[in-house]
């Protein structure tokens, strides 16, 4: 078998996009428009990603938050939080607020900061768009180094290897951030 089927990166990042937003669209109704979107050709320099901001279907500047999706299904439950882009926009409130709210433990920053420039997210950043990554892999130098070790890029990143303990933590963090941040009543940017 040769055939990398991205299993943990990136097929859970995506079923999480797609679950998050049947959970937003089947919940009360948003006072903000959210947008799903899925690009590709990120190790080939963002390409999907600067694609996007460079010709946007919707005014960049309208965008209150934008989370990316990488890599979520390696952590198992109650394991802590990285927080890809603490730091770089006025969400860290907010999500702050979740985390304790919610009992969930910041990750290893230093680790979450190594991935800055390297997820989509950062061509998003870099025009203007609050945007950050928020995954339990990315907290922790024990859960993330074996997996970029064995099965980053590789055959064996494989549906029967993923862990999903902490990526439905994730996914349910999220959903509460994302409906905080589409209530007006709740947060208005900067």
């Amino acid at each position: 078998d040769r055939i990398c089927n991205g299993a943990a990166d990136n097929a859970s990042g995506i079923a999480m996009m797609l679950e998050l937003a049947r959970r937003l669209k089947e919940g009360p109704p948003l006072g903000r428009d959210v947008y799903v979107l899925a690009t590709s050709a990120e190790e080939g320099g963002l390409l999907g990603a600067r694609a996007f901001v460079r010709d946007p279907p919707l005014s960049l500047g309208s965008i209150v938050a934008a989370f990316n999706f990488d890599m979520m299904a390696l952590a198992p439950a109650g394991s802590p939080v990285g927080f890809v882009g603490r730091g770089q926009t006025p969400l860290d409130g907010v999500i702050l607020d979740e985390l304790a709210r919610s009992g969930r433990t910041l990750g290893d920053q230093s680790l979450a900061d190594s991935f800055l420039q390297r997820q989509d997210g950062w061509a998003l950043l870099q025009n203007g768009v609050p945007t950050v990554l928020l995954s339990t892999t990315f907290g922790s130098h024990a859960i993330l180094d074996p997996f970029l070790s064995s099965h980053y890029h590789s055959p064996s990143d494989e549906a029967d290897a993923i862990e999903l303990g902490g990526a439905i933590e994730d996914l349910l963090m999220h959903e509460a951030l994302i409906r905080r941040l589409a209530d007006p009543a709740r947060y208005q940017p900067p």
